[in-house]
């Protein structure tokens, strides 16, 4: 049920709908209270938790009293005067349960995991806020829903029952080339927790300790910024998953194999990791040694490769049955070599069937990239697989096939029924980790509440979190992200729509006979130029200003070829005067600009584990750009056989 038609299921009506503090991920039921004022923060407020003591959900309500200027005092009992906060489950805080109930009239006792009920208004004539989680995380994610609550020291009389729809809601850092920096991790789980994201499997292709030499054990070094990363994921409540990927030289059915595989889960079970996974994927499909081969006869069927599939069922169900299940852990995960398509194949039959069903399976969807997600697709795929426990490892807005682009793209193409299908996504980003943001928060959005998921709201806002709220920054990383809409796997393929969209007016306008229609029709260009021109020095003031760390050899890029067009729109204005050496003089300095664009400024890292500096040239806006240049080079050299013939 959408936000709006709960409203008016409860007879509220758009007028309070309109009232409503936005909230993201949107809950699944929200709606102001009838009657009652909002509770201010501004004193002291008492934070009463009972036995409940998990500190990242009692620090974020005590970062949102503070943020709102109020006094913090954490008590273990409930306060008869002042403001009070009551948060926790009904296991640790049983008063928070009561107390939901009779602001709401239930608890979250019946909610799904993860869930929780925030409600806030009166109660026995005191000003109260009670966040109850179904579980410890459901308490962490009902204060980050108050976090958005908040307006102008105060949050209003509301009631709100949510939960995810989906299991698995986060990214899986799958990509190849250079992986993600340790800070950037670790700001990447803050925003997975404000997000309400749960997921982070560890994964990068270039890890040569991961998949080249999977065998080799972590130094001290690493395993420090390991228990770092760990230590991290779980303040924030995000399950950090370990991805081993042997398939490039393991032998599966040697017991020397498997145990190297999991005496390397032991070193990482030591800092605290329950998830494991073992990937299979972009490997060759072959034996790497005799006693596979003589097991599995690999010369049957070398099309769709079955013996491959009862090889590797064989050795991840040990995993599970020998390792996962005697230690307590969750459930191990996979993805299998062969995972796109949800038409049927010997390999994938194999595969599912020989499978034990408490594995977890991952697929890309119909293709390696997949423009859309459908629930046919999945319910065959499913079928196709065998398995109750599918989800989707989501090819956006990776970037590694495109390593000179960027995907700012939102997401969209994913039907909102697919969790009913489905346990989960996690969609796997750029090496660019803070330029990922914008589409993991859809991620966070869709995965959460697929049915009240709005690709363009969900985008706006999580622009405006990144940008902060100077009004000027914000329009300068909307005119960036419109220059990096060139995802190529979706059909028609978009590029920088309001920048074409603007040249289009601007040629428009050129043609236009009366002087009124140049002049209305060319300003909206000439005004995104000048504002593209100033984004390596707008951008660095973004509140995310990891985000413009990340894309500013494309931000450079862009004033590069912003400087460019106006220097070619000088020039069309010299030829309209006649001023030819105005317009040679203004053709010169843009071809200069163009010649910078093809500096290589972009960082590369190959298989073997080699950092490869300054390799990779930038793409930004080159349909939009390139068209415009060559068109109005063809008007120049027009002009200029004109000039050459004379009178």
């Amino acid at each position: 049920m959408s936000l709006r038609t709960l409203l008016v299921a409860l007879g509220l009506g758009t007028a309070l709908a309109a009232q409503l503090p936005a909230v993201w991920p949107t809950p699944q039921q929200i709606a102001l209270a009838l009657s009652g004022p909002g509770v201010s923060l501004q004193d002291e407020v008492a934070i009463v938790t009972g036995n409940f003591t998990d500190y990242a959900s009692i620090d974020a309500v005590k970062a949102v009293v503070a943020s709102a200027g109020g006094h913090v005092v954490v008590s273990s009992e409930p306060t008869n005067n002042g403001t009070q906060i009551i948060i926790g489950t009904q296991e640790a805080n049983g008063l928070a349960a009561s107390i939901a109930e009779a602001m709401t009239g239930s608890s979250a006792d019946d909610l799904a995991a993860e869930g929780y009920v925030l409600a806030s208004g009166m109660y026995k004539h005191q000003p109260s806020i009670v966040l109850n989680g179904v579980d410890t995380r459901g308490a962490f994610y009902a204060s980050q829903t108050l976090r958005q609550l908040v307006s102008e020291h105060t949050v209003p009389g509301v009631k709100v029952r949510d939960w995810p729809l989906m299991e698995i809601r986060g990214s899986i850092e799958g990509f190849y080339g250079i992986p993600w920096p340790h800070q950037a991790r670790l700001d990447q789980f803050v925003f997975y927790g404000k997000h309400k994201m749960n997921t982070y499997i560890y994964t990068p292709k270039d890890d040569l300790l991961l998949r080249n030499n999977w065998r080799t054990l972590y130094g001290s070094d690493e395993v420090a910024q390991l228990q770092e990363l760990v230590d991290a994921a779980n303040a924030n409540h995000v399950d950090f998953t370990y991805a081993l990927s042997p398939g490039l030289d393991i032998c599966y059915s040697s017991e020397a194999d498997f145990d190297a595989t999991t005496t390397k889960f032991n070193q990482i079970r030591d800092l605290g990791v329950h998830s494991f996974y073992i990937a299979l994927d972009d490997i060759p499909l072959e034996f790497h040694c005799d006693s596979d081969k003589e097991r599995w006869n690999d010369t049957e069927d070398t099309e769709t490769y079955p013996w491959m599939a009862d090889a590797q069922a064989y050795y991840l169900n040990r995993v599970q049955t020998e390792y996962i299940e005697p230690n307590n852990l969750n459930n191990l995960q996979t993805v299998p070599t062969n995972y796109a398509g949800s038409e049927p194949d010997p390999y994938k039959e194999e595969f599912g069937t020989k499978l034990n069903k408490n594995i977890r399976i991952q697929w890309t969807g119909e293709g390696v990239f997949s423009p859309e997600v459908t629930v046919e697709s999945v319910t065959r795929a499913a079928s196709t697989y065998v398995t109750d426990n599918l989800y989707i490892w989501d090819n956006f807005p990776v970037n590694d096939g495109d390593r000179e682009r960027l995907f700012l793209n939102p997401l969209t193409g994913r039907d909102p029924d697919l969790y009913e299908q489905l346990i989960g996504f996690t969609s796997n980003p750029m090496s660019q980790s803070y330029a990922s943001m914008p589409a993991l928060a859809n991620y966070a959005d869709y995965t959460w509440n697929g049915p009240a998921y709005n690709a363009t709201t969900s985008m706006d806002a999580v622009l405006w979190e990144l940008s902060g709220p100077d009004a000027r920054v914000h329009e300068a990383v909307l005119a960036f992200a419109d220059l990096n809409q060139n995802w190529p796997y979706r059909e028609p393929e978009v590029n920088s729509p309001q920048l074409s969209k603007d040249m289009a007016a601007f040629w428009s306008a050129r043609n236009a006979s009366s002087t009124k229609g140049k002049k209305d029709g060319t300003q909206p260009l000439r005004d995104r130029l000048a504002l593209l021109t100033t984004l390596p020095d707008v951008l660095p003031r973004m509140a995310m200003t990891g985000f413009a760390t990340d894309v500013e050899p494309w931000s450079t890029l862009a004033m590069q070829w912003a400087t460019a067009c106006q220097h070619l729109i000088a020039t069309l204005d010299a030829l309209d005067k006649e001023d030819k050496t105005a317009a040679d003089r203004e053709f010169e300095v843009a071809q200069t600009w163009i010649e910078k664009t093809k500096a290589k400024t972009v960082d590369d890292r190959n298989s073997e584990g080699e950092d490869l500096p300054n390799s990779i040239t930038p793409v930004t806006g080159q349909e939009a750009f390139g068209g415009f240049v060559n068109r109005t080079t063809s008007i120049y050299n027009s002009q200029a056989d004109l000039d050459s013939r004379g009178p």
